[in-house]
C-alpha cells in the first residue's frame, strides 16, 4: 500500500496493452534493497523516482520524461523496473541485472505545468526535462517490489532465447509482451512484496539527505 494517498482528481483512466516496458532505475550502493538513489551515489542525479511512497511515478519530480511519455504512447500497461545490483550485500545477485518490480498503469496525468511552475517559482532548481516538451506523462497504479534475492534476473542468455535484441545493460530498453511478462509477474508475484520495506529505508536515506 503506498504511505501517502493521493488527489486523484484530474487524473484519466488507462487502458493499455498487455505489455511491460523495462525502465532503467539507479539504486542505492549504501542499502541491502535495491532502492532508487535518493543520494546522487552514482552521479546521474537525486531520484525521487518510481515514488513508491505514492504509488506514483513522474509525479514528485520531473524524470524519464521521454521514456515514460514513450510508454505511455505505446499502450504498455505495465513498468518492469529493473538495476544492475550493486547494493550492500555480498550475495550472488551482485551485479547482475535485476528486475525488483513493477508497476500497473491505472491512471495518467499531463504534468507538465506543475513541474515548470515550481521550476520558475524556483529557478535554483535544475531546469525540468519537460520545459521543450509537450507533455509530461505521470503515471499512477499499484506496485510491487521484492528482495534483492527474490528478484527476476535478466540474462542475455534469457534474452535471446525469447527473441529480444540487446545486452542485459541500463541501455535495454525492451518491451516484454504478453507471454513474457505473464512469467515476470508470476515470479515476482510468488515472493513477498517487500514495498513497506523500500519506504522505510527511502525514509532513513531521505533523513540522512536532510541532516547534510
Amino acid at each position: 500500500m503506498p504511505k501517502t494517498q493521493i488527489n486523484l482528481e484530474g487524473w484519466q483512466d488507462y487502458r493499455g496493452n498487455m505489455a511491460g516496458s523495462l525502465l532503467y532505475v539507479e539504486t542505492s550502493h549504501q542499502t541491502e534493497m535495491p532502492v532508487r538513489d535518493q543520494l546522487n551515489e552514482n552521479e546521474k542525479g537525486f531520484f525521487y523516482e518510481p515514488n513508491y511512497e505514492t504509488s506514483t511515478y513522474g509525479l514528485m519530480s520531473c524524470c524519464n520524461v521521454k521514456n515514460i511519455n514513450a510508454i505511455v504512447r505505446a499502450k504498455s500497461r505495465y513498468i518492469l523496473f529493473g538495476t544492475r545490483y550493486e547494493g550492500l550485500s555480498d550475495s550472488e545477485m551482485r551485479n547482475k541485472y535485476l528486475i525488483m518490480g513493477y508497476m500497473r498503469i491505472d491512471k495518467v496525468k499531463d504534468v507538465r505545468t506543475r513541474h515548470i511552475q515550481r521550476y520558475m517559482s524556483n529557478p535554483n532548481l535544475p531546469e525540468p526535462e519537460c520545459m521543450q516538451m509537450e507533455h509530461n506523462w505521470a503515471v499512477w497504479g499499484p506496485m510491487r517490489f521484492v528482495s534483492m534475492n527474490d528478484s527476476f534476473v535478466v540474462t542475455d542468455e534469457i534474452l535471446k532465447e525469447w527473441g529480444y535484441k540487446g545486452h542485459a545493460s541500463r541501455q535495454l530498453k525492451a518491451v516484454f509482451g504478453k507471454e513474457h511478462l505473464e512469467k515476470i509477474l508470476a515470479h515476482l508475484d510468488s515472493k513477498a512484496d517487500m514495498i513497506d520495506e523500500y519506504i522505510a529505508t527511502v525514509d532513513e536515506l531521505k533523513e540522512a539527505l536532510e541532516e547534510e
